[in-house]
């Protein structure tokens, strides 16, 4: 089984790195496209206050990047999955909590976040909806999965696919 994770160039914006680099150092937080949101850093605040007490400290989402299950029709990068510090979480909780982030650029007024439920329920929610990849695969909770890695893929597993 193959992970995916796009490439997206942004120069002007100082995030892109070359395939060139990502395929001598291998894919990390720092040589990801920023395309992928990293959700668990909306609120940090509240990322924290209701993580699991159990969790590993691996679990950390500071260092945390996205994939993907399917092949994308721009260049990417594929690799087998090669761990299990992989997590798969609730994209559709994740938007609801990015709502609360666009409310604020709106000027905070509610209009984006009306009906939602509050920041902290739904930080409730999103951990609850965690999965590791192979429990995601063999009951598919729910159809609109994030996936994030948290640890560097090697080098040597990436393909560049253009």
């Amino acid at each position: 089984m193959f992970l995916y994770h796009v490439i997206i160039r942004n120069d002007d914006l100082g995030e892109y790195f070359s395939p060139e680099i990502v395929l001598k150092e291998g894919l990390n937080r720092k040589t990801a496209t920023k395309w992928y949101g990293n959700s668990g850093n909306f609120f940090p605040d509240l990322t924290i206050r209701f993580r699991p007490a159990n969790l590993p400290k691996w679990v950390d989402f500071k260092v945390a990047f996205g994939a993907g299950l399917e092949e994308y029709d721009i260049p990417h990068y594929r690799f087998p999955v090669f761990s299990d510090k992989i997590l798969i979480f609730n994209r559709d909780i994740a938007s609801d909590l990015f709502s609360y982030i666009e409310d604020i650029y709106d000027g905070g007024n509610g209009r984006i976040v009306e009906g939602l439920p509050s920041k902290e329920d739904l930080m409730k929610n999103y951990w609850a909806s965690m999965n590791t990849l192979e429990e995601f695969l063999k009951n598919k909770p729910y159809n609109n999965p994030e996936i994030y890695i948290f640890e560097q893929v090697p080098a040597k597993l990436i393909d560049y696919i253009e």
